[in-house]
């Protein structure tokens, strides 16, 4: 038995077509009279499953299609289930079908699994996260986390904005500098 793992498994609904020529055991690649669409008209793309003579109990085979043009499937892994003790050998006008297949599933499993996890590390882009909802938290921020220009360290010349933070720092010296004024204008300096 083997699935695709993490890849994208693309489908099509009602795709069926027949082998254009014979598909002899052990091969690993075969040609369409018709290739897998989305809407008709446009080719998926490799990675999909393919059962070929899907009505015949005895000689039914579910591939793997990983590398395909049109109807040239160029890379495919036969008996994907392990039915067979060989692969069997399909004659020419064969009935090949897109069809509902465990592996689909299992492959689809596997790409949750693969997701965002407790322990994974992963790059958001464009995303929104509304950490004041309802049991969203944003934890473990420190400076070096901070954007570039958002950390003020001089409040001398700081934004009249609210758009930057001060550090701890610079409120420390800018607090440093009025209360030696000040001490200075009470000693009347």
């Amino acid at each position: 038995m083997a699935n695709l793992g993490n890849t994208e498994v693309k489908f099509s609904n009602f795709f069926e077509t027949t082998l254009n020529g014979v598909l002899a055991s052990g091969a690993t690649s075969c040609t369409l009279t018709a290739a897998p669409t989305s809407n008709g008209t446009s080719n998926i793309a490799a990675s999909y499953y393919l059962v070929i003579d899907p009505d015949n109990a005895s000689t039914r085979e579910v591939i793997a299609v990983t590398a395909a043009s049109g109807t040239s499937l160029s890379t495919i892994t036969r008996d994907i289930e392990g039915r067979h003790t060989s692969d069997p050998t399909h004659a020419d006008g064969t009935v090949v079908r897109m069809a509902v297949v465990k592996e689909m599933f299992e492959d689809l499993h596997d790409r949750v699994d693969a997701g965002v996890s407790a322990s994974s590390t992963t790059t958001f882009t464009n995303k929104t996260f509304d950490v004041e909802a309802t049991g969203n938290s944003v934890s473990n921020i420190d400076v070096a986390n901070l954007k570039s220009g958002v950390l003020d360290t001089d409040l001398s010349s700081v934004s009249g904005s609210d758009d930057t933070l001060a550090s701890a720092k610079a409120i420390k010296a800018a607090l440093d500098g009025k209360a030696s004024i000040g001490i200075v204008l009470a000693l009347g300096g």
